[in-house]
């Protein structure tokens, strides 16, 4: 016997209850990941310059990159 003979043959609605708490997850996944950017942003702007230098960064590109960020 195959296991596809156990798979249901029609999909179950989702309530609008599931969507929502499924938006809501999602907002919230997404503002950790731009907290996190934001954080590691911040901290590249206060390394001293031969570090930014090592990595191949300008302090001026970062200071673009956390503005185009902000918007």
């Amino acid at each position: 016997m195959a296991l596809v003979d156990f798979a249901p043959a029609h999909r179950v609605a989702s309530s609008p209850v599931t969507g929502l708490l499924r938006a809501a997850a999602g907002w919230f996944v997404a503002r950790r990941a731009q907290y996190a950017q934001d954080a590691a942003l911040q901290s590249l702007l206060f390394a001293p310059e031969h570090r930014l230098r090592d990595l191949g960064i300008t302090r001026e590109e970062l200071i673009q990159a956390m503005e185009i960020h902000r918007k």
